[in-house]
């Protein structure tokens, strides 16, 4: 990893010496949850999130009275989906029903637009760039003044840390709420008895389970009498991939 230098705020023999944990407040549709990015130059950078609620809605239909229910899939439990960063792939520990598994994809090297306009986040100046990244167009809003390429979740190459970062609906938002600058750093490495499998192969199996139990959970409200209408699965963050996309062009 190339050595970066940190300037104007902090000394450099500061920024040298220490770690640092950013903390980010997150909005996945009506998801909230807190994210963590831990930075270290000598080690491989890491970021987890972990979740609040989980949430089950209905909605009452105006045309005829019908209900119409809406389940948005989270997980309250403590369980922590990691993600590394590791040379050129990112390693992401998730799961599969309850089974822990790495889902590896290739580390995404992100083409910004940079746009001439600029806020103040927490007392930094913060510059807007622009991406399409897997079907959504995300803004974000980096700061120079911490030389760090890397933001949280998938969001990398901004010329500085991403402060915030939210799509062009707001449904999914990143917004920093601490910086922390200390001398230890705890190294997370990947477990190596878990299964590897590809980002493709995660989708899909990860999808399969996640139909399969909103289905069920429909399956449930018609036996009670109530007429609703065909489920459907709404991806979240990523509604394209690169593999989909080659398949159309075929």
């Amino acid at each position: 990893m190339k050595k970066i230098i940190f300037f104007i705020l902090i000394p450099l023999s500061c920024f040298a010496q220490n770690s640092f944990l950013f903390e980010y407040d997150v909005s996945l549709n009506s998801l909230e949850r807190k994210g963590y990015l831990h930075f270290n130059e000598n080690s491989n950078p890491y970021y987890f999130e972990t979740s609040k609620n989980n949430n089950l809605k209905d909605t009452k239909s105006d045309k005829d009275g019908s209900y119409e229910f809406k389940i948005i899939l989270g997980d309250n439990s403590s369980k922590k989906r990691f993600q590394v960063y590791e040379k050129d792939t990112l390693f992401n520990i998730d799961f599969l029903n309850k089974k822990k598994v790495v889902c590896f994809e290739k580390f995404s090297k992100m083409s910004w637009e940079i746009k001439n306009e600029t806020k103040i986040i927490s007392n930094y100046n913060c510059i807007k760039a622009e991406i399409m990244f897997r079907g959504r167009k995300y803004i974000a809003w980096f700061t120079t003044k911490i030389p760090i390429r890397l933001g949280p979740w998938k969001f990398t190459n901004t010329p500085g840390l991403i402060m915030q970062i939210y799509d062009e609906t707001q449904k999914f938002t990143w917004s920093i709420t601490k910086i922390k600058f200390t001398k230890d750093f705890e190294e997370f490495e990947v477990e190596k008895k878990l299964e590897k499998i590809s980002l493709k192969e995660f989708v899909q199996l990860k999808e399969k389970s996640n139909l399969e139990m909103v289905n069920q959970s429909m399956l449930k409200f018609k036996n009670r009498g109530l007429e609703l209408a065909e489920s459907q699965y709404i991806r979240g963050r990523e509604t394209k991939f690169e593999w989909e996309e080659e398949k159309k062009k075929q």
